[in-house]
């Protein structure tokens, strides 16, 4: 079963993953965040949210990061039946045609990592649909 206010954001930069969930929060303030500082670390979690029967209703991923990339987390997810069907949205620095390209194949949404606080609230606004926790 999906929490419909928690959402997991899996990204390598603390900076990075303080400031989304702050900004998601200051949109829905009983969103509940949970982070993952890479894809195995991820996979972890929601193997134990799987047990628990407590699953993220959506995924924030980034693409660039050390050891299993976001690709690579993509795969694993998309492999496991009680994982595949969560949504995930994909965070990067890298906004090259080609990136979004490969994500749009998996009819991901893609976004550009946001450098200010407003344009990340329009987007925090965006990913709370995906989610159904507004």
């Amino acid at each position: 079963m999906r929490q419909q206010n928690t959402i997991l954001l899996i990204d390598d930069d603390p900076d990075d993953l303080e400031f989304y969930g702050e900004s998601m929060r200051q949109v829905k303030p009983a969103l509940v965040i949970e982070e993952a500082s890479s894809g195995m670390k991820a996979l972890e979690y929601l193997n134990r949210a799987k047990q628990r029967n407590s699953l993220p209703c959506l995924i924030v991923l980034d693409v660039n990061m050390p050891v299993m990339s976001g690709r690579e987390t993509l795969h694993e997810i998309r492999k496991d039946k009680d994982l595949h069907s969560i949504p995930i949205v994909i965070f990067s620095t890298a906004s090259s045609l080609r990136e979004k390209e490969y994500f749009a194949n998996f009819e991901i949404e893609f976004f550009t990592k946001p450098s200010s606080v407003s344009e990340m609230e329009v987007i925090a606004r965006k990913l709370l649909r995906f989610c159904c926790a507004e």
